[in-house]
């Protein structure tokens, strides 16, 4: 597994980034070309204590 792939889905059912790094280089690779929805930051969870990517500013 590289370092920026997610570690494990969280029970919030989103994909799990082990930390900060890995999840905003998730971001960075993320394709802004297709769909409505766009990431646009990381954030730490309460419940996984993991990181995760939302479309919320």
């Amino acid at each position: 597994m590289t370092r920026h792939a997610p570690a494990a889905s969280c029970r919030t059912g989103k994909a799990r980034y082990r930390d900060e790094v890995a999840a905003k280089l998730a971001l960075a690779r993320i394709d802004t070309g297709h769909g409505n929805r766009r990431e646009r930051r990381a954030y730490r969870c309460p419940h996984c204590r993991g990181w995760h990517l939302t479309s919320r500013p």
